[in-house]
């Protein structure tokens, strides 16, 4: 708070402020220590964290492409990651498959997409004969669709760019696992998914 006096000069008479002292504060009090060691235990813990990210950042599963072919041709993978691509020309045939142990009735993500990469193939999703997805163009991004459990997932070849059947890839998360399957022009393939008894 100013407090405002009257104070006398050579040339004039003239109101300047008197300013009183700021008060010191107290020195900041040093925070206690929960036990001996505490700072560095803290400092320890920091560094541990950001080198446990650094590492997770570097160590995220690739899988090589030998590696890809080989679970491919096995056709059914849990460690395949979603929008896994390969070059590698892989020779599988058109199957059918059941899945089951999903909890409870209710709903499954499915996802797919194309494990050849980007060929623009397409394909018509249905779900108990009934579509769900008129054209759905194949390329590497994967596409996710909410189904229900149980019913009987129906996927139709409509069009292949290169001549060759329609290779796509659908993988349901809740299960973990990735299918790998080729469906040619006109022809189709079935998921029939079952919940766990």
């Amino acid at each position: 708070m100013q407090d405002y006096s009257r104070t006398e000069s050579k040339d004039s008479t003239a109101i300047q402020p008197r300013i009183k002292p700021v008060e010191q504060l107290p020195a900041k009090e040093q925070e206690e220590e929960l036990f001996i060691g505490e700072k560095k235990f803290r400092s320890a813990f920091g560094v541990l964290a950001i080198l446990f990210i650094i590492l997770s950042i570097f160590t995220v599963g690739t899988t090589s492409q030998e590696t890809g072919a080989a679970e491919i041709k096995n056709r059914v993978s849990t460690s395949i990651e979603s929008g896994f691509t390969t070059e590698t020309d892989v020779k599988i045939d058109s199957r059918d498959f059941e899945v089951s142990e999903f909890e409870g009735n209710g709903t499954a993500r499915m996802l797919i997409w194309d494990f050849k990469g980007n060929t623009n193939n397409e394909v018509q999703i249905l779900v108990d004969g009934k579509v769900i997805r008129e054209v759905h163009v194949l390329n590497s991004n994967v596409a996710a669709y909410s189904v229900p459990v149980p019913s009987v997932v129906t996927i139709k070849g409509l069009t292949s760019n290169s001549g060759v059947p329609i290779t796509y890839a659908v993988k349901f998360p809740e299960r973990e696992q990735t299918l790998f399957n080729v469906v040619p022009s006109k022809g189709a393939n079935q998921y029939t998914l079952v919940p766990r008894l």
